[in-house]
C-alpha cells in the first residue's frame, strides 16, 4: 500500500510537471504570435498592446532607402530619399535624393547639388550624370558608375523649385505669380531646405559645404550661397566654396554667343552670318522678314542637331527593351538614356522604395516642369549673377566655373564673355590640364579664388560626357589642388 501511494504521488508530479511544460509553451508560442502580428502591424485589436514595443523611427530612418530597385549587388554607401518642409504654412515641400560617401568619415563634406531650366529636376544629375547608378535601357534595372561624386563626397541632390520632379505644394501656385518671383522664392525655399534638412542629419553641420549645380543653377547657387553668408550668424552653415558647370550667368551678354558659335563650328555659312548681323543686329538695316527667315533656318538646323552636345547622336528610338544592352557602361553615352530614366522613376516599385510621390501626385516624374520654365520671368533670368560672385569671393568663398566646349545651349566663349565684365586679375594663365595623361581641356585662375575650366569634347552635361573629367574637376576643386598640368 505504501509503495502505490508514493508511485502515484511520483505519478502526480510528473504529470504537474508536463502540464506546466504544455502550459509554459502554449503560452510563450501565443505570445510569440502576437508579438509578430504586431511587428506585422495587421491591424487586429486585440495587438494594441504590444504596439509599444516598436519603435519610433526619426524623420532620417525613415528616409534610409534600404536597396533601389534593380540595384546591382555590392552597393556599400548609404543612400536616403525622403521630403522636407520649407514652408509649413502653404504647405511646400521639396524631394531630396542623398547619397554617403563610398568612404566616408566625420569630415568628409557634404555637396548639395542643383540642375538647371529653370524647373529640371536634380535627380536628372543623379540618374544621368554625377550619381552612383545610371540607368538601363530596360528602364528597370541599374548599373554603377565608376566616377561617382560619392567618392569624394556625400551628396545631396535637390528637386527645386517646388513643383519640380517630386517636389509640391498643398496649396496652388500661381505659376505666372511664380515665374515673376521665381529666383527670389526658390532661394528662400532652398536655405529653409538646407536648414531643416540638417537637423534631419544633424552629423553634417559645421562640415564643409558645397553648392554646385549646372545651367541655370548659374542662379540657383550664387543666390543660395548669398542667403547662407548673410544668415549664417543666425544659423551657421560652414561653406566653403561653389561649383558651376555651363552656367547661366548674364543671359544678355551669353545669348549672342550662340549663333559665333554655330559659325565657328561650321553649322551656318559666314553669309548667313554677315545676313544675320545686317538684318537682325544693325540698327540702321534691320529688317524684320529677312531676320524671320533667317532665325527659321538656324532653328531648323537645331532640330537635327543634339544642342547640348553638338557632337553627340540624337535618339531615334526610346522605345524601352525587355533586356538591357550588353556592355553598358557610363563612356558610351546613350542618346535616349533620358527616357530610361524617366520609365525608371515612374515605377510604383521605385517611387515607394525611394519614398517619392507619397501624396499620390496627379501628374508623372518628368525631367522639367516645362509649364513653369516658360513662365519663368525674363527679367528674372537676365539679372546678371556678376555681382553675387563678386560678393562671394570678397568673403572667401571659392568659385570654380567650368563649360564643356562642345556645348550650344551655353557656348563656353560666353562663359567667357562674362568673366571679362567682372575685371578679374589673371594670377594663373591660360594652361592646359591633364586627365590621365590625356588633354581635359584648359584653365585660368583669377585673384580672388577663381578658376575657369574649359572640358574638352563635353557639351551640357560634363559629368555624362567626360565622366572621368568631371571627377577630376570635382575632386581638384574639393580639394583645393590645381588641376594635373602635365600629361
Amino acid at each position: 500500500m505504501g509503495k502505490r501511494q508514493d508511485w502515484s504521488v511520483t505519478a502526480c508530479v510528473f504529470l504537474f510537471l508536463s502540464l506546466a511544460s504544455q502550459i509554459h509553451c502554449r503560452s510563450q508560442t501565443h505570445f510569440s504570435n502576437r508579438l509578430e502580428r504586431s511587428k506585422q502591424g495587421d491591424g487586429s485589436s486585440g495587438d494594441t498592446s504590444f504596439n509599444v514595443l516598436r519603435r519610433v523611427l526619426s524623420p532620417k530612418e525613415k528616409d534610409l532607402i534600404k536597396k533601389l530597385p534593380g540595384q546591382p549587388s555590392g552597393v556599400s554607401f548609404r543612400q536616403y530619399g525622403g521630403y522636407v518642409a520649407v514652408n509649413e504654412t502653404t504647405g511646400r515641400f521639396l524631394y531630396y535624393y542623398f547619397v554617403e560617401a563610398i568612404n566616408p568619415n566625420k569630415s568628409t563634406p557634404l555637396v548639395i547639388w542643383f540642375n538647371g531650366g529653370p524647373a529640371c529636376s536634380s535627380l536628372g544629375g543623379a540618374f544621368l550624370e554625377l550619381g552612383p547608378f545610371r540607368v538601363h535601357s530596360d528602364g528597370k534595372t541599374l548599373f554603377r558608375n565608376p566616377y561617382s561624386w560619392n567618392n569624394e563626397a556625400n551628396v545631396l541632390f535637390l528637386e527645386s523649385p517646388v513643383t519640380t520632379g517630386f517636389s509640391y505644394s498643398n496649396t496652388p501656385i500661381d505659376l505666372e505669380e511664380f515665374g515673376n518671383q521665381g529666383d527670389k522664392v526658390t532661394a528662400e525655399d532652398n536655405y529653409m531646405f538646407l536648414v531643416n534638412w540638417l537637423e534631419r542629419f544633424p552629423e553634417y553641420k559645421g562640415r564643409e559645404i558645397y553648392i554646385a549645380g549646372q545651367s541655370y543653377a548659374g542662379h540657383y547657387v550664387p543666390q543660395l550661397a548669398q542667403i547662407i553668408l548673410h544668415r549664417n550668424k543666425q544659423t551657421f552653415i560652414n561653406l566653403q566654396g561653389i561649383l558651376i558647370g555651363n552656367p547661366s550667368l548674364a543671359a544678355l551678354i551669353q545669348e549672342r554667343f550662340t549663333y559665333k558659335f554655330m559659325l565657328s563650328h561650321g553649322l551656318m555659312s559666314q553669309q548667313q552670318m554677315d545676313n544675320y548681323n545686317k538684318f537682325c543686329m544693325s540698327e540702321d538695316l534691320y529688317d524684320n522678314d529677312k531676320c524671320t527667315l533667317l532665325t527659321q533656318k538656324f532653328v531648323y538646323t537645331k532640330t537635327h542637331l543634339d544642342t547640348y552636345n553638338i557632337y553627340a547622336p540624337v535618339c531615334l528610338n526610346s522605345t524601352l527593351r525587355s533586356k538591357s544592352k550588353k556592355c553598358t557602361t557610363v563612356m558610351e553615352v546613350d542618346p535616349c538614356s533620358g527616357d530610361y530614366m524617366k520609365a525608371y522613376l515612374n515605377r510604383k516599385k521605385v517611387q515607394k522604395a525611394i519614398h517619392a510621390n507619397t501624396t499620390k501626385l496627379p501628374y508623372e516624374w518628368t525631367s522639367c516642369h516645362d509649364a513653369l520654365s516658360e513662365v519663368w520671368s525674363t527679367d528674372v533670368k537676365d539679372v546678371s549673377m556678376t555681382p553675387i560672385l563678386h560678393e562671394l569671393m570678397g568673403e572667401g568663398v571659392r568659385v570654380m566655373i567650368h563649360n564643356g566646349d562642345v556645348d550650344l545651349e551655353i557656348p563656353f566663349p560666353s562663359t567667357v564673355a562674362v568673366l571679362k565684365t567682372m575685371n578679374l586679375t589673371v594670377v594663373k594663365e591660360w594652361r592646359p590640364w591633364f586627365t590621365g595623361g590625356q588633354l581635359g581641356g584648359f584653365a585660368e585662375d583669377y585673384k580672388g579664388n577663381l578658376t575657369f575650366v574649359t572640358v574638352k569634347g563635353a557639351g551640357h552635361s560634363v559629368p555624362t560626357d567626360q565622366p572621368i573629367h568631371a571627377l577630376n574637376i570635382f575632386t581638384s576643386f574639393i580639394r583645393n589642388t590645381p588641376l594635373p598640368q602635365t600629361p
